[in-house]
């Protein structure tokens, strides 16, 4: 035959096809020269399409690419989970020193963990809980009260989502944070 590839490119066949296009291979009998170039288009397409060797064309290079964004979109969106987990972690941490200080819960305990929420970006419905024996009964001012040398824990918890590109809510995590400390306010 007088088509005989060299290498098998996408460009090559472009080339071949523009050829036909403009007749140039239409010097014997057209149609039938037509028709012989045409199938062996077609199997050579065919033949690069199915080949499994270890030529990239334009279509596995794109499939590729693709791939490889979603992958960089996933590692983004967990470095977010990651850094809305240290926040979660850095709000436990100040809540443990104010309840500390103040001896309990109280009002200001309230407006500082409200505050701290405000600056996390990546949680949503962000709860605390203290698991503590609270001194009975509770001094006023004191929402609850923890007495002196008596040790506390917090648990926060949010919830993130893990989705990639346009904010998808593929998978839903919840980050928790823990953190423990001792009252240092005596109660009468």
């Amino acid at each position: 035959m007088f088509l005989l590839f060299s290498r098998k490119s996408v460009s090559v066949i472009l080339g071949i096809v523009k050829n036909i296009a403009n007749g140039r291979f239409l010097h014997r009998n057209g149609r039938f020269v037509v028709k012989v170039v045409v199938i062996i288009l077609t199997r050579k397409i065919r033949k690069i399409l199915q080949s499994e060797r270890a030529e990239a064309n334009y279509f596995s290079t794109m499939v590729f690419i693709f791939i490889a964004v979603l992958l960089l979109a996933f590692i983004l969106n967990l470095f977010s989970i990651i850094s809305t987990k240290q926040e979660l972690d850095l709000c436990a941490d100040q809540m443990v020193k104010q309840i500390q200080l103040a001896g309990g819960v109280n009002s200001e305990t309230e407006q500082l963990f409200h505050f701290l929420c405000s600056e996390i970006e990546g949680a949503q419905n962000i709860s605390y809980s203290i698991d503590a024996s609270y001194k009975s009964p509770t001094p006023s001012g004191m929402n609850k009260a923890i007495q002196l040398g008596s040790p506390f824990y917090i648990t926060i918890s949010g919830d993130a989502k893990l989705g990639g590109f346009w904010n998808f809510d593929l998978i839903h995590i919840t980050v928790i944070s823990r953190a423990a400390g001792v009252s240092e306010h005596y109660w009468k």
